[in-house]
């Protein structure tokens, strides 16, 4: 048991660094305006995070979580969920680099953007493994893990409100 959960974080952390650096290639290749405009679809808290909203910062992470768990629970597509955590991580490499290529934002990047993103892709990884094969002698059983998913959704909430207190507090002050 214990060899397959490093297995997994070995194969989470692989697709985590080549999302990001994929993140950071296409930012690359797209012109400032197109990087902009995909921005604000995505996440507009990127590009203005003077005006920030609650809802602006609980609405795109309730979205990523209802994708992964639609992906996750479904029997033939759940390997789609890693593959929506790693567009999410994409994202995530896309705008670093353009929060990093804006003056001053090396602190807005390193005390909001790097650490809570981070951590939500790790916690989006978790929530794919919610719905899970079990082995009952020759058939598989499907069984969704309602202790892992609790404790996933108090810890996202955690995490979003430590946000949401960075934004509105820290953040002004620097």
């Amino acid at each position: 048991m214990l060899m397959f959960r490093s297995i997994l974080f070995i194969q989470y952390a692989i697709i985590l660094a080549i999302s990001f650096v994929s993140g950071v290639v296409c930012f690359q290749v797209f012109p400032l305006d197109k990087s902009m405009k995909l921005i604000s679809y995505i996440d507009p808290r990127v590009l203005d995070i003077t005006d920030i909203s609650v809802w602006e910062t609980v609405l795109p992470l309730i979205g990523w979580m209802v994708l992964v768990l639609f992906f996750a629970t479904h029997p033939y597509l759940h390997v789609l969920a890693k593959l929506v955590v790693g567009v999410k991580i994409t994202f995530f490499g896309f705008s670093s680099v353009f929060l990093l290529t804006q003056q001053e934002s090396l602190l807005i990047y390193s005390v909001w953007w790097f650490p809570f993103q981070l951590v939500y892709c790790f916690l989006l990884f978790l929530l794919c493994s919610v719905y899970s094969a079990k082995r009952v002698g020759p058939n598989k059983k499907y069984v969704f893990s309602q202790k892992l998913f609790v404790t996933l959704l108090i810890t996202l909430s955690i995490i979003c409100v430590g946000e949401i207190l960075s934004i509105s507090y820290i953040l002004p002050r620097l």
